[in-house]
């Protein structure tokens, strides 16, 4: 696969196949594009999969490429829509599924505490 571009219809559809077919309800694939600052993961949800509550690895945004899903953390609650995108707050929060959905996670790498 070429490393600087990837279908996300394609993907979205296997990752929907492999969550509905997983215990978790979920399937998550790396998109490699030959970056190394930016740490890109796609995530398929049957209806229900959820993220369960985890810290944010440092800054980072999501976008919904298919579905809806609801992002919460310790001062709001949201629902976000196909076509979305959302900041992840800075903190300990979840995300679930309300309809098989596919998100991608963007994170920015940031430098070690030193």
């Amino acid at each position: 696969m070429d490393p600087i571009a990837m279908d996300l219809a394609v993907l979205a559809d296997y990752l929907l196949t492999k969550a509905a077919e997983s215990p978790q309800g979920r399937a998550a694939q790396k998109i490699d594009l030959d970056h190394e600052q930016l740490r890109m993961t796609a995530i398929g949800f049957a209806e229900g999969g959820e993220l369960p509550e985890h810290k944010n690895p440092g800054e980072a945004v999501l976008q919904v490429v298919r579905g809806r899903i609801r992002l919460t953390d310790a001062t709001r609650s949201i629902e976000v829509a196909e076509g979305t995108l959302a900041r992840i707050p800075n903190g300990v929060h979840s995300v679930t599924a309300l309809e098989p959905s596919v998100i991608v996670l963007t994170a920015i790498a940031l430098p070690a505490a030193g």
